[in-house]
């Protein structure tokens, strides 16, 4: 067992706190790319209504890590010892490092009995991640449109190396089929899955071919919806962890089986009551987008519809409306949370563009133009489509991930880039539809989590 302990901060010492250094079959319609295994059908698509060893490197070294964030409400891992399965396998790492890690794939907790398709559209449906960092695991939420109606958060969990469900289908559903009502795309306006065989609803109830939204509270039409089972999606760079609420929040759209209307709400899962409930209306569409978590544990959001910038106040359940978005996001980003800086990485152009909202500037932010371009040098990656693109808090690095073992990180001090590429267990290429959330950082133990597909299992980057 190592000396080394897991250290719970608060949320006001987020960037702040010094600790320990990083350790020494189908075809998509939306776009193109290299795919592991099959990828979706279902055209990406909103609609409009509303409601080796042996690794080489280019890069100087990190060196020690300076700032920490700010973990969950579980503060029971306090003093903990880093002894779990996971960490002498960290220990053994090389520095520019990929490892595969044994047992890891997400297919073996999909719902039973397993329908392949159904189960790796939870990934590879344009879906993303977020990452829990007081228990140190990835939550994986997704699927949508005609893809998946798989509507289970899935959690893997770091130190045990073990992926779980915490959340299961409505019941009549299994693995392989879901239910008759679950296939009524009517309720979609809502977001979601109807408790009922059969929806009984009347003209004057809907807007165009779903429920005005307006009446998804209505009490007849409330008690045919199961409000604990908000439906699949395409979730993008949209679901984010609460740390300071210990909760999931996913911001809502692209659901199961239409994907062409949004709720006008999101969905918190609580995970001290393990109970699911609506956030506050949102302001604008839901588009794709990006959304990050900043180090007051609240979320800000880029769509990417030409809406407004915005910020969900996550502890009073609000959000505050900035200036339009007027061009089309359809980035990866994530906070800086040391200099409170949410920086986009657009990715699908040549050059690849950083561009950056100064989140403490509110009169800019409340601009027309609420964003500014990063001029960056050095090494950037190369043009890809949603890479993973993550802060780590701790190294003081964004970093890129685009497939094979190259490592891109930004030093947001001087904005240039740098490239490494790691030795070990050689990593697939990225899923066509884009990584997103998928490639995260873990604080506790100084490595990046990559979650690239259902099939492949896990990997580790050691810096």
């Amino acid at each position: 067992m190592r000396a080394k302990t897991l250290v719970v901060v608060t949320l006001a010492a987020w960037g702040q706190m010094a600790c320990r250094g990083a350790r020494g079959g189908g075809t998509a319609t939306e776009s193109t790319g290299s795919s592991t295994g099959a990828t979706a059908t279902g055209a990406d698509d909103l609609g409009t209504t509303s409601a080796t060893a042996g690794a080489t490197s280019e890069a100087t070294s990190i060196g020690e890590s300076t700032s920490m964030p700010a973990t969950s409400a579980d503060s029971s891992s306090t003093g903990t010892a880093l002894d779990e399965p996971v960490d002498g396998l960290i220990d053994a790492m090389p520095a520019n490092s990929w490892l595969l890690l044994p047992a890891s794939a997400m297919v073996d907790a999909c719902p039973e009995p397993l329908d392949h398709y159904r189960c790796e559209t939870v990934m590879s449906a344009w879906s993303g991640a977020s990452y829990d960092h007081g228990r140190d695991r990835m939550l994986v939420f997704g699927g949508g449109h005609s893809d998946s109606y798989y509507n289970n958060i899935f959690a893997f969990d770091l130190g045990p190396m073990t992926w779980t469900r915490l959340t299961e289908l409505p019941a009549g559903a299994d693995g392989h089929t879901p239910t008759a009502a679950m296939m009524d795309g009517r309720a979609e306006s809502c977001g979601y899955y109807p408790a009922v065989a059969a929806l009984t609803l009347a003209p004057e109830d809907m807007n165009g071919d779903y429920i005005d939204a307006n009446l998804c509270h209505r009490a007849d039409i409330l008690a045919q919806l199961d409000t604990q089972q908000p439906r699949s999606s395409h979730t993008y760079g949209k679901p984010v962890y609460l740390p300071t609420q210990d909760a999931f929040f996913y911001l809502g759209g692209g659901y199961f089986p239409g994907a062409q209307t949004s709720s006008p709400w999101g969905f918190r899962f609580d995970f001290a009551t393990g109970t699911w409930s609506e956030s506050a209306v949102r302001p604008g569409f839901m588009g794709r987008g990006m959304a990050a978590i900043d180090a007051a544990g609240d979320a800000w959001y880029a769509t990417d519809d030409g809406g407004p910038f915005v910020r969900y106040r996550a502890a009073d359940d609000a959000w505050d409306t900035y200036g339009p978005l007027n061009y089309d996001v359809r980035g990866v980003g994530d906070i800086d949370r040391t200099r409170n800086r949410f920086w986009l990485l657009l990715d699908n152009g040549d050059p690849t563009l950083v561009r950056g909202f100064e989140l403490d500037d509110i009169a800019h932010l409340m601009s027309n133009d609420p964003y500014v371009d990063v001029a960056t040098t050095g090494d950037a990656p190369t043009p890809g489509n949603r890479v993973g693109f993550v802060y780590a808090d701790g190294l003081d690095r964004f970093a890129a991930w685009n497939g094979g073992a190259d490592v891109y990180l930004l030093d947001p001090s001087t904005q240039v880039w740098t490239h490494q590429t790691g030795g070990g267990d050689l990593p697939p290429p990225p899923l066509a539809n884009g990584t997103y959330g998928r490639w995260r950082y873990s604080t506790t133990r100084g490595v990046f989590v990559l979650a690239n597909d259902v099939d492949s299992g896990v990997y580790l980057y050691k810096p």
